[in-house]
């Protein structure tokens, strides 16, 4: 929800990963076809790794999608991500989509709207080519997408 004089617009589609990493090119993959399908009141974005800087960016959407490659867990995995106390600033690189929530409230004391779409990869070798589970997977990601923005859920 945002806050009394927030004027925040639609969906935002972000898929995360290298598409030059075989699966892990998974979510800039889910992204190119949703962009095919051109949605209205959809925007979409690729990224290898999330900034912190791409928070502000975030905020400006009513709910945000990130769609990523994992190396564990289902085959295909769709989940709000709330705040959470545990989580600290990492000391590498990486930032879990977990702490953008908690930065959001932290920082900017707004709530940021964020599910995480995650789609297990078996091959990160450097590849241009998603391995053909991952390729069925990320099409089942498009759909269940689709279907959580029709619902309303967004």
């Amino acid at each position: 929800m945002s806050s009394s004089g927030d004027k925040r617009k639609g969906v935002l589609v972000i898929g995360v990963g290298n598409p030059l990493r075989s699966d892990d090119g998974a979510g800039p993959c889910v992204v190119e076809q949703i962009e095919a399908k051109h949605w209205p009141g959809i925007d979409t974005w690729i990224v290898q790794q999330l900034q912190l800087e791409d928070l502000d960016r975030m905020l400006a959407y009513d709910q945000v999608i990130l769609v990523d490659a994992s190396v564990s867990g289902p085959p295909l995995d769709f989940r709000p991500l709330e705040k959470s106390s545990r989580q600290t600033l990492p000391s590498s690189h990486h930032l879990s989509a977990e702490l953008f929530v908690n930065l959001a409230s932290e920082i900017y004391h707004k709530e940021l709207r964020l599910h995480l779409c995650s789609i297990k990869g078996i091959s990160f070798e450097v590849g241009d080519r998603l391995s053909a589970a991952v390729q069925r997977r990320a099409g089942q990601a498009v759909d269940l997408i689709n279907g959580f923005i029709k619902k309303g859920q967004a």
